[in-house]
């Protein structure tokens, strides 16, 4: 799971997400950080399985302060 800033463009994000898609457990370069991450692939993000994590933090107001920080 990543976060960005609110005015990344939606090409910028295209390409990172194919990047990480694209990385190979087979590739020695890209499997060190595979490793790191605990991974052996990247995934696309599972937004229903986060669902109530998301709505618990909005209703706790949690991401609020950082908004207003940056």
């Amino acid at each position: 799971m990543f976060t960005a800033r609110p005015d990344l463009s939606r090409e910028r994000e295209r390409r990172f997400a194919d990047a990480l898609s694209a990385m190979s457990y087979d590739n020695p370069v890209h499997r060190s950080i595979l490793d790191a991450e605990g991974l052996q692939r990247w995934l696309p993000p599972q937004w229903m399985a986060t669902a109530a994590l998301r709505q618990a933090a909005a209703q706790q107001g949690f991401f609020e302060g950082f908004a207003k920080s940056a």
